[in-house]
């Protein structure tokens, strides 16, 4: 990364621009008028777009109520791939973002005292840990339509835990401090709840594992707080209905306010809010005008459910990677939410002694999108994609088809990340099932570690080809929105089939540093927690007693090693293929194809299978090799002495 790089979190309820001075100290590009992040708010007043503080103002300031053009959280509708619908018009999302990003520019334009589109030109930006390809596909849309480059996305979480190391005074000895050991990001926004675990390994970042919660950030506090006041205006002015006598508007600047009360209740030595409305409802008297106030009691109590919720999410993220809260080195808690007494609380109880709660949490992210654009670090995996290959278990192997740590690519570039060669085991079916896969942890998978499926794809091959015969070529390209694109083709029927995924997981490639012996001394030892191990999922439908059993077999080698696979090919099918593979004189079929092959071939006298002739037993007059093979283990004499008998005609008694 050369040149002036910015970082940008575009956030659900604030957006701020950072960057890092001559002097290595970041600079927030503030409002000018308040030293605040700017507000992700428009208003589409007529032809005119007023973005930011401006438009957020007008609802406090306006006796008339919000405007019908108002528009909040742009972000969640790129999130649920909607459209705006504004006042009669549909607008794209990205086209919101968009003037959101252009304002942002302007602003930081003027704090930097240079001309509009020349100081906000590359950007590395913050992403929401499940945001889509989709989405990020459509914010570097949006950021391209504000004059901005997109030099890469990097996860939010991860932003902050960068922030936090490099704000320390000896960053290297805080990362070697923090070597194998787990770190857990808790960030609570307005849109949002995101949690991260990460960990320090091999001179990466590591994610772990990402969660995001869409339903418990804090417009959804706002949202009870809302309703809580109106409730009790209908309650003191005695009206059974407040929403349906609610002014047009009033809702909006309502919830404006319930935003601020929520601030307000999280400083420590306010317990108490007032909400004044002049004009609230279309109603005569003293119950035209709201006048309420609410307390940290009721706020606390209104939302207990949402912050259970939320607070449950850690023992889902750890539960789910085999950790416990004494495994967490420290939770790293970023977001306004976290300000709230009932959060920081249970955070704090949570994790005794080892969560931090920066000052600075509603500028860690940005602060550390620029610190990665100005170290010019590059983002990685974190795991490898793995594909699904045929093994002598008959349940596979996951054979790795890019690996861990493997660059990312920045700005409008794609790297081509393999070119491989699977070849068809048993084609009688007319397709092979490919499987691509992630571990569930980073480093160096074991095969009975879970994995997790990124996509399934089914492509036709020649039915009545010998195994092993057709290849089916795999490409493999990651953009950079770091969507995967794999292309399959089979060499014999030409069956091209394509998918993409980006269900991934990142790491942040530190800066190199020279090896210092001194710094290796006070390095810790830690004993990293133990993985549980499980047998790969190869069906994830409920409550299943089947398994797939893959087709394909991965190959990264010469196609003079194919002949190496045929102890992987079924052994019902490889006598026709493979003449005296299964002599007795040779040792190349493995006890797994001996047992197909004698579960599945038939008696050659009465063609029934193995497995009818033990279940009903053997035919008398069928004197075929498997049904005598397959006669009790008595002896053999008595056996036929006893048929014998059976055979003969009744006795003849005298007295008849």
């Amino acid at each position: 990364m050369s040149g002036q790089i910015f970082g940008i979190d575009f956030g659900t309820t604030n957006s701020l621009v950072t960057l890092i001075d001559e002097q290595g100290r970041p600079i927030p590009l503030v409002e000018i008028e308040t030293n605040r992040p700017h507000p992700s708010v428009l208003w589409y007043r007529g032809s005119e777009i007023v973005v930011g503080r401006q438009a957020r103002r007008y609802l406090d300031i306006t006796s008339a109520g919000a405007p019908p053009g108002f528009v909040r959280s742009p972000k969640m509708a790129l999130r649920q791939d909607s459209a705006i619908h504004v006042d009669g018009l549909i607008i794209d999302p990205s086209d919101a973002i968009a003037e959101v990003l252009k304002h942002l520019v302007s602003d930081a334009t003027k704090a930097r005292g240079g001309r509009a589109g020349e100081i906000v030109s590359k950007a590395v930006m913050t992403v929401p840990v499940n945001f889509g390809g989709p989405q990020r596909r459509a914010l570097r849309m949006a950021a391209a339509k504000a004059g901005i480059g997109v030099v890469q996305f990097v996860h939010e979480p991860v932003a902050a835990l960068y922030a936090h190391l490099r704000s320390q005074a000896n960053v290297d000895r805080e990362i070697a401090r923090y070597e194998d050991r787990t770190m857990l990001v808790f960030d609570w926004g307005g849109g949002t709840l995101d949690l991260t675990l990460c960990r320090i390994r091999g001179g990466m970042i590591q994610q772990i594992d990402s969660l995001g919660d869409n339903e418990v950030g804090g417009d959804r506090f706002d949202e009870r707080l809302r309703n809580l006041v109106r409730e009790k205006h209908g309650k003191s002015c005695k009206l059974p209905d407040v929403v349906a006598l609610e002014r047009p508007g009033m809702a909006a600047r309502l919830l404006n306010q319930c935003e601020n009360a929520k601030i307000d209740l999280s400083d420590p030595d306010k317990d108490r809010t007032d909400f004044i409305i002049d004009g609230y409802l279309e109603a005569d008297g003293p119950s035209s005008d709201l006048l309420e106030d609410i307390t940290r009691e009721q706020l606390d109590s209104i939302s207990r459910d949402l912050v259970l919720q939320g607070l449950g999410r850690i023992d889902e993220i750890l539960d789910r990677s085999g950790l416990q809260t004494r495994d967490v080195e420290f939770c790293l808690a970023t977001g306004g939410m976290v300000n709230m007494p009932a959060i920081r609380n249970a955070l704090a109880e949570k994790f005794p002694g080892r969560y931090r709660a920066p000052a600075n949490g509603d500028r860690i992210i940005s602060e550390g999108a620029a610190w990665i654009a100005a170290d010019g670090l590059r983002l990685c995996l974190s795991k490898p994609i793995e594909i699904l290959s045929a093994d002598s278990t008959g349940r596979g192997t996951y054979q790795t088809l890019v690996a861990e740590g493997t660059a990312l690519p920045i700005e409008n570039a794609t790297h081509a990340v393999t070119n491989s060669r699977l070849y068809c085991l048993d084609p009688r079916e007319g397709v092979a099932s490919i499987e691509f896969a992630k571990p569930q942890y980073p480093g160096t998978p074991r095969p009975s570690d879970k994995r997790t499926t990124l996509q399934t794809l089914m492509v036709l091959v020649d039915p009545t080809a010998r195994p092993l015969i057709e290849r089916i070529i795999c490409d493999l390209t990651i953009d950079h929105d770091y969507v995967a694109k794999a292309s399959l083709r089979s060499t014999a029927r030409g069956d091209v089939r394509e998918v993409e995924f980006h269900d991934l997981d990142f790491a942040l490639a530190l800066p190199r540093k020279e090896s210092d012996p001194a710094k290796q001394a006070d390095k810790p030892n830690p004993e990293t927690p133990t993985r549980p191990a499980s047998g790969p999922t190869l069906i994830a439908a409920g409550s299943v007693n089947v398994v797939q059993r893959t087709n394909i077999v991965f190959s990264p080698g010469a196609d003079d090693r194919i002949d190496d696979f045929w102890r992987l090919v079924p052994g019902d099918i490889i006598g026709q293929y493979q003449t005296g593979y299964f002599d007795v004189r040779s040792t190349q079929a493995t006890a797994r194809q001996h047992q197909e092959r004698d579960f599945y071939q038939p008696c050659a006298s009465c063609g029934r299978l193995l497995t009818e002739i033990k279940a009903v037993g053997p035919i008398e007059s069928c004197r075929g090799r498997r049904c005598g093979i397959s006669l009790p283990a008595e002896p053999r004499a008595e056996l036929l002495t006893r048929n014998i008998l059976r055979n003969l005609p009744p006795p003849i008694h005298l007295s008849e």
